[in-house]
């Protein structure tokens, strides 16, 4: 079986001598780990070029070899040909061939930045009337930003699972709102809330057209902010849930298959989960006083979605030993042998602590068993 017959047959139900093995946010992993993984300059991800950019997924997926690749959004095409980069000494500027102006790139720290909304844009139901430019699925194709992601399909569809990622509609209210009035606003203010969560919804799903025509295989759903952790089952359910539900069903009915990673403590709302019926669901490992043990999601998902695995990527991964390694990985197959449904993965990005080697460790144990 090629990686990508693999990834459909787990997600359908159809017995695998192997389960495949995927590594979540590639995009993070590069920015991390990027001289282990290329020698393509850091900043040819920030150019828009997509020869380089083929190149760099190319040199990840040597290094990694799982059995999906990542095909998202990028520059318009008119961007593209209005811009360059030039280097002066060590530093990249991009410049507008048309004006002149330049722009200096500067290269995340490992970790990333970190830029919190702490002021709210949105001031009344004006405004948010205003904000959404809700851009028709062939408008994004026309203008080239899906270029590249089409380049990934023509590249590596044939063998890999392509899959392109979205946010869930009510991660992105914190855009607008900020965290703190997002919260608040549930309460004081569920008429905005529902206005501009339904405009983010409609957006979301001509992306999620201009995704299908181009043959993406799948979708990454990640839904932030909406966890037992941080929201009531009652917010979840009015705010949270149906809008998700309607970017999933969206996805199925355009024959794609739907990943749904949800983040943080999902104790109270698993099950309306599963009732949105994604092809797959992704957890989050055990962490910030939440427990998410795989064995029990396991027996209430009880087959009807395909389950990725949520190996710990700190304790496991960055500080275990192989044994340890070793362990959880069978651990975990033995959880996916039951349904059969199951795509060995982490539950949260690799740390910038973990070397690639040890990345590639734990692929290649997770073949071996």
């Amino acid at each position: 079986m090629t990686s990508k017959e693999k990834m459909f047959a787990v997600m359908d139900g159809v017995e695998v001598r192997e389960f495949p093995v995927v590594i979540p946010y590639l995009g993070i992993f590069l920015r991390d780990h990027w001289e282990e993984v290329t020698e393509a300059p850091w900043w040819a991800v920030r150019t828009g070029d997509i020869e380089t950019n083929l190149q760099v997924a190319k040199d990840l997926q040597e290094k990694l070899a799982i059995d999906w690749i990542p095909a998202n959004g990028g520059y318009s095409r008119e961007w593209r040909e209005k811009h360059e980069v030039k280097v002066r000494g060590k530093q990249p500027f991009i410049i507008d061939k048309e004006t002149g102006q330049e722009r200096a790139i500067h290269r995340e720290p490992p970790g990333g930045t970190q830029t919190p909304i702490t002021t709210s844009r949105v001031h009344s139901m004006e405004d948010i009337d205003q904000m959404i430019d809700i851009c028709p699925a062939m408008d994004r194709i026309k203008d080239g930003s899906l270029d590249y992601a089409s380049a990934v399909i023509r590249e590596f569809g044939d063998e890999y699972f392509i899959f392109s990622s979205i946010g869930a509609p009510f991660w992105g209210l914190h855009s607008y709102f900020g965290f703190y009035e997002m919260m608040t606003n549930l309460i004081e203010r569920p008429e905005w809330v529902e206005r501009l969560i339904e405009k983010i919804t409609i957006a979301s799903l001509e992306t999620l057209k201009a995704y299908a025509r181009i043959g993406i295989d799948g979708v990454w759903v990640e839904d932030c902010y909406s966890s037992a952790d941080l929201i009531s089952l009652a917010h979840f359910r009015r705010f949270a849930a149906p809008y998700v539900k309607r970017q999933i069903e969206l996805i199925n009915g355009l024959g794609m298959k739907s990943i749904y990673y949800f983040c943080g403590d999902v104790s109270d709302r698993l099950e309306d989960l599963v009732q949105m019926n994604p092809t797959c669901i992704s957890l989050e490992e055990s962490k910030k006083n939440f427990v998410i043990e795989i064995n029990k999601v396991d027996k209430i998902v009880a087959g009807r979605a395909c389950l990725f695995g949520n190996v710990d990527a700190i304790g496991i991964l960055q500080n275990g030993s192989r044994e340890v390694m070793v362990a959880e990985i069978k651990r975990q197959l033995e959880v996916g042998r039951r349904s059969g449904r199951f795509v060995m993965s982490l539950g949260s990005p690799v740390t910038p602590l973990t070397p690639m080697a040890k990345v590639r460790e734990f692929v290649d144990l997770t073949r071996e068993r």
